[in-house]
């Protein structure tokens, strides 16, 4: 049997030929319309990522109009077309894998059922 080929565009692939620094560029959307373009590490947490856009976003109209930084989470798009809020950050962001590398702000529900029901699923393994 033939060794497996990876997709050489396969940015989350460990051995992507894009960004040989480890680094890749994300586009962020806030609550507030604003768009930021950041390079972050392939391998860095969410909870990283979210403090190096925080940091970012101070500098763009609107930042005042934000709630605190605990009150968001991220949510994508991942591989297998499933809508996914990223509530674990300590989860790495070539892990998550999102489908194309855009990460939205969005604010934390506090429906504790729901958290309950999306940790399971992980656990089954459903998507």
């Amino acid at each position: 049997m033939p060794p497996a080929v990876t997709d050489s565009l396969d940015i989350w692939a460990v051995d992507s030929q894009i960004g040989a620094d480890g680094s890749i560029s994300v586009d962020f959307l806030l609550p507030t319309g604003i768009y930021i373009n950041l390079d972050v590490p392939r391998d860095a947490t969410i909870s990283h990522i979210k403090q190096l856009l925080w940091k970012q976003a101070h500098t763009y109209p609107l930042f005042h109009l934000l709630m605190e930084i605990d009150s968001y989470m991220f949510s994508c798009v991942n591989q297998t077309a499933v809508h996914e809020e990223l509530e674990d950050e300590t989860r790495r962001l070539c892990d998550v894998r999102p489908f194309l590398p855009v990460l939205k702000l969005v604010t934390r529900s506090c429906d504790p059922g729901e958290k309950l029901d999306s940790k399971i699923g992980v656990l089954i393994g459903k998507g």
